[in-house]
């Protein structure tokens, strides 16, 4: 288990399902991730895009491992 200071953020999004989108894509290639959103648990998702939008976060060590995933996917 990480703690939250040992996560990185590695992209914004403006909504909650392109982020699901990508943990999904992670969580296939073997990458823990987690999706962060001040959206009230997705029922005001108006919300996550005032606060900075949702982010899609992994453990520190592997970023940049996960972030080439991501990079390599299809848009």
């Amino acid at each position: 288990m990480h703690r939250i200071s040992d996560l990185t953020c590695l992209r914004t999004y403006l909504n909650r399902q392109a982020a699901e989108l990508d943990r999904a894509l992670l969580d296939s290639c073997g990458f823990a991730a987690v999706v962060q959103a001040d959206d009230a648990g997705g029922m005001q998702p108006h919300l996550a895009f005032g606060n900075q939008g949702v982010k899609l976060l992994v453990a520190s060590e592997i970023a940049d491992e996960a972030l080439a995933v991501l990079e390599q996917a299809p848009e």
